[in-house]
């Protein structure tokens, strides 16, 4: 077991690093492909590539990864080991690199994703967790992405909680404080800004929870940023209405400002479904989910439906709140 660094003394973080787990097994290493672009990345300071990964001899889908981080001015190697039981990352999606010399290695678990931030200059871990479709905003200096929930849990803790994670603060500024039964480091990171209850309670799980299961929240289409980074932009169901939902952070990620508007999805459904088929999609024909969204000018996006069958047509046209 090796213990990541204390983020200011005052949060403690064990996760497991199956290199140093005595209980594992591994089958021979395997040498990555260099200059692979999604396993490699560089700045004027660092060059970082991911040279080795090993499964485990319990999972042949479990991985552990080897990161070899170079300084160019010295020539200094470093490796960084991460992964296993513990983390359960199954593949590398990409690395980047940012100008503070943090570095981000972005990688898959079997249904959602995994988040290390490593500092280059200490070669350590700083920061790790899970969650769902992370994108990273034009600026390179904000994640957003949906809080990490099991399919198989409960339902009550099954609500899209969409986060926003900054890259100029500390680990321990990108949490918000957790206490007793709700408390899961792994996914418990970033600061929430949508939906409003848990803005205004700046929590990831809501205190009525363990008690009732609240209304049903789904974001139903992948985050988009603004060009600025001001702005994240996605659709979202709530009781049977379709929301096009727009944050604006450019306050700060502790003061994001809401804008939603509903939308009519009537207009978009088309009227010639037969009616068992009607009775049968009920739950889904009130909500817009979609596969793909994109800027159409400032003020639209254009919307690809996940159910095109639905709908008039194979693009939706919305405005932007």
């Amino acid at each position: 077991m090796q213990e990541y660094k204390n983020f200011n003394g005052d949060c403690k973080f064990a996760f497991v690093l199956s290199v140093v787990c005595g209980c594992l097994l591994f089958v021979p290493m395997k040498a990555l492909a260099a200059n692979d672009p999604n396993t490699s990345t560089s700045n004027s300071t660092y060059a970082a590539e991911i040279v080795k990964e090993e499964k485990t001899k319990n999972s042949s889908i479990l991985t552990v990864f080897t990161l070899e981080i170079r300084d160019k001015k010295t020539n200094e190697v470093a490796h960084v080991t991460f992964g296993g039981i513990g983390e359960r990352i199954r593949s590398i999606e990409k690395l980047y690199l940012f100008e503070n010399n943090k570095l981000v290695v972005h990688g898959n678990l079997k249904r959602a994703d995994i988040i290390y931030v490593v500092d280059c200059k200490t070669q350590n871990v700083v920061d790790m967790f899970w969650c769902y479709d992370p994108v990273l905003a034009p600026s390179k200096r904000f994640w957003v992405y949906e809080k990490f929930y099991p399919y198989h849990g409960l339902k009550s803790i099954q609500t899209t909680v969409v986060l926003v994670y900054d890259m100029q603060r500390t680990p321990l500024e990108n949490r918000v404080p957790v206490k007793g039964y709700t408390e899961w480091p792994k996914v418990q990171v970033g600061l929430p800004i949508y939906p409003r209850p848990y803005l205004e309670a700046k929590a990831y799980v809501l205190q009525r929870q363990q008690y009732e299961e609240p209304p049903w929240y789904l974001r139903s289409s992948p985050l988009l940023w603004s060009k600025d980074s001001n702005d994240v932009v996605f659709l979202y169901n709530h009781k049977k209405q379709a929301y096009v939902v727009r944050v604006n952070i450019s306050a700060g990620i502790d003061k994001p400002k809401i804008l939603e508007a509903p939308i009519n999805v009537g207009n978009f459904v088309r009227q010639d479904l037969p009616e068992d088929f009607r009775k049968k999609e009920a739950a889904r024909l009130h909500m817009v989910s979609a596969t793909e969204i994109t800027w159409d000018g400032k003020d639209h996006i254009l919307v690809k439906p996940s159910k095109a069958h639905y709908t008039l047509e194979d693009r939706i046209r919305l405005p932007v709140p």
